[in-house]
């Protein structure tokens, strides 16, 4: 960090300058708190472990899963509605991970992805404008 000395006023005054860091979303977040399951396959076997999703955007999510995960992996999203039998599951790849917190972009591949997908979005932010009330 760079500190500079002004004196437009005859008083020297210390200004920090640092450079603005604009992010810039493709997409709006939606904050939750929400638990999913994390499919995970590999060559010889699926890992099927818990995780809580941290927010969801029409591109993917944020997750945490105390799982070792790399960026490009294959895994699915898993959510089942409360008094529902019937889960919804969502292709992703692992897009970014700081610790064990994943970004997770959607993977619509096919037609039968872009409407799971869709609809896993749809209820992630139903459920979050839920949750914000």
């Amino acid at each position: 960090m760079a500190s500079q000395v002004s004196f437009d006023t005859g008083v020297a005054k210390r200004r920090t300058s640092r450079p603005e860091r604009a992010i810039f979303r493709r997409w709006q977040r939606y904050r939750l708190n929400l638990p999913v399951r994390l499919i995970v396959p590999r060559d010889d076997s699926t890992r099927i472990t818990e995780a809580r999703i941290h927010d969801v955007s029409e591109g993917g999510v944020l997750l945490f899963a105390g799982i070792e995960l790399h960026t490009s992996d294959q895994v699915a999203v898993e959510f089942t509605l409360p008094y529902s039998s019937t889960p919804v599951r969502a292709p992703g790849t692992v897009r970014h991970r700081r610790g064990y917190n994943y970004g997770v972009e959607f993977r619509c591949e096919t037609p039968a992805d872009q409407e799971l997908v869709a609809k896993f979005r749809n209820l992630m932010q139903l459920a979050a404008t839920h949750d914000s009330r």
